[in-house]
């Protein structure tokens, strides 16, 4: 049996999309409702966060963000969170986002007269579901930091340089 898969609307967040991306949030991080993830939206707007988010039937069933490090000319950027909805894994969303990332830190890049040259990620050692995520999306396993966050608990470096 064929499955329909509506079209997937991918664009740049706005704050009032704040409660649906608190949903998303709260689905995949451990927060203890919506508002706590949407407050964490919110501070990470101020603090100069990208959110690109994935719309099926205009509902957000995804988000990707990113940010600068260093300065501009540097071509540092990483990917600090991506997540989707539970219901909406495994459809070709998650590549969609990490593009439209690219894509738009390319942009942002181009206006600041720089260019890209990494974008890099971490997540723990123990996250094999992401590990094959990121490989397949592009990204080499670069290093493991141990105990970077957490005593018991190493994490990955992933990058892709352009």
């Amino acid at each position: 049996m064929d499955q329909i898969m509506n079209e997937i609307t991918i664009r740049n967040a706005t704050r009032s999309d704040s409660k649906d991306i608190g949903g998303v949030l709260l689905d995949f991080y451990n927060m203890d409702d919506t508002e706590e993830a949407s407050h964490a939206f919110e501070t990470e707007l101020e603090k100069d966060y990208h959110y690109i988010v994935a719309l099926e039937n205009e509902k957000i069933i995804g988000l990707v963000t990113w940010l600068i490090h260093g300065l501009p000319k540097h071509g540092l950027f990483e990917l600090d969170r991506i997540c989707l909805l539970s219901e909406s894994r495994g459809k070709g969303v998650g590549k969609k986002l990490v593009d439209a990332l690219i894509n738009d830190a390319r942009s942002w890049y181009e206006d600041q007269g720089s260019r890209i040259r990494k974008l890099y990620l971490l997540t723990h050692e123990d996250n094999t579901s992401a590990h094959i995520f990121y490989e397949k999306v592009g990204f080499t396993h670069e290093t493991t930091l141990t105990g970077h966050y957490y005593d018991d608990k190493d994490e990955r470096v992933y990058s892709i340089f352009f």
